[in-house]
């Protein structure tokens, strides 16, 4: 007896078949796991949102209490965001879902599951979250006992989107980091030594960790002159931060004055972060985040 084969067209349409069945799987697994990753990212926004309002409460029942694990309730002043960014890197425990080397209180809303916390006013802040599945920013305003509108926290959401390298060039972007670090110009100007993740190095030296005033070109990578130049960290170890491939940098901060050539910082010893992939930095003391390359006469703040 003889058996009937397949055809050649029956063959094709069945690998058709099984392609397109294979691609529906594939879309399926990363919508998927695209909104399980927002969801965790949203959640660490509402946790984020009750312990600040767990926190400003307690100053309500015991005003000689501390929140954030470092501010007196009984202080003259409300809680820095460096304090409140602190307490939620350092004490919530929350993994970033999309990276969990990166830390979840951030200065870039665009940075993938990070939350911002800025000041509104004074005792009031703007925690903010960016969905990357929904295209929404959530923001939420969380008062306390130092502001003059003390009231229940208020949730709005707007249409959002963060700009990809697509919208912009065809070319894709690699994401800017210590490792491929581009300065905002040439100098001369101010900058800061920091790590991987933009944290300023507490050094050993008189000043070693605060800002430097630098000529032009000293925060290229392996720029003349300056690839022998170190410092020295807490423990007294040698750090080489304008060697390409080192864990550290020499990142600018404030650009010098053109007309005066005078060179000022706001970085005084570890109070500002860096963010490489957008070129800004962030003063700690007063939260405030500027564009790099400016000079402090003309910056303007980013979160005012």
């Amino acid at each position: 007896m003889k058996q009937k084969g397949f055809t050649l067209i029956e063959l094709l349409v069945a690998i058709v078949i099984m392609g397109i069945l294979s691609g529906l799987g594939v879309t399926s697994y990363y919508k998927y796991t695209a909104n399980a990753k927002d969801k965790v990212a949203k959640k660490n926004y509402e946790t984020i949102k009750e312990s600040m309002e767990l926190e400003f409460a307690r100053c309500e029942l015991n005003k000689k209490a501390k929140i954030f694990n470092s501010h007196n309730c009984n202080s003259g002043n409300s809680p820095t965001v460096n304090t409140i960014n602190n307490y939620v890197n350092n004490s919530l425990k929350l993994k970033n879902p999309y990276d969990n080397k990166q830390q979840v209180a951030q200065s870039n809303i665009c940075n993938s599951g990070s939350v911002v916390i800025a000041k509104k006013e004074t005792g009031s802040y703007n925690v903010s979250y960016a969905s990357v599945t929904k295209k929404e920013k959530y923001t939420s305003t969380v008062s306390s006992k130092w502001s003059s509108n003390y009231s229940k926290t208020n949730t709005t959401s707007v249409s959002f989107a963060c700009a990809s390298a697509s919208d912009s060039s065809s070319t894709a972007v690699a994401k800017q980091t210590i490792y491929n670090y581009k300065p905002p110009n040439d100098g001369p100007g101010a900058g800061i030594i920091v790590d991987e993740n933009g944290n300023m190095i507490k050094g050993g030296g008189s000043g070693t960790s605060g800002a430097h005033a630098c000529g032009a070109n000293c925060f290229q990578a392996n720029s003349k002159g300056m690839k022998n130049w170190y410092t020295t960290d807490a423990n007294g170890n040698r750090i080489y931060p304008n060697r390409a491939g080192s864990k550290y940098r020499f990142v600018m901060t404030e650009a010098a004055n053109p007309k005066t050539g005078n060179i000022a910082s706001s970085c005084s010893r570890n109070n500002c972060k860096y963010n490489f992939s957008n070129n800004t930095y962030t003063v700690l003391s007063s939260g405030q985040t500027f564009k790099a390359g400016e000079t402090i006469a003309n910056r303007k703040p980013m979160n005012p």
